[in-house]
């Protein structure tokens, strides 16, 4: 991280990942995802991109937001099929609540 590269917050993803939000560039927010093993849509990733995305709505000055993959291989391997059907909720609580967030 450099001097600029500040980190704002980090939320947990699940058991084992995180969000990290930090701050490379003046109102660039950069979201950086770790979901292993290859951050397939699930409602805990979901989850975290929106509270991210309150975070820095309602917490800081508007600007840009970036999100990459923090696993080196995958951006993320899509949607989890068995999770989506098998979650109570998902497609309009997680899935299509974070679609329509980016796309608003």
């Amino acid at each position: 991280m450099t001097v600029k590269d500040t980190a704002l917050f980090t939320l947990p993803i699940g058991d084992d990942g995180s969000l990290i939000c930090t701050l490379p560039a003046d109102r660039v927010y950069l979201l950086t995802f770790t979901s292993p093993p290859d951050n397939r849509l699930v409602t805990p990733l979901c989850q975290a991109l929106l509270l991210a995305l309150d975070i820095i709505e309602l917490r800081h000055r508007p600007g840009v937001v970036v999100t990459t993959s923090g696993i080196q291989k995958f951006y993320s391997n899509g949607l989890d099929l068995e999770h989506a059907e098998s979650t109570p909720g998902f497609w309009a609580e997680s899935l299509y609540r974070l679609w329509r967030r980016v796309l608003v």
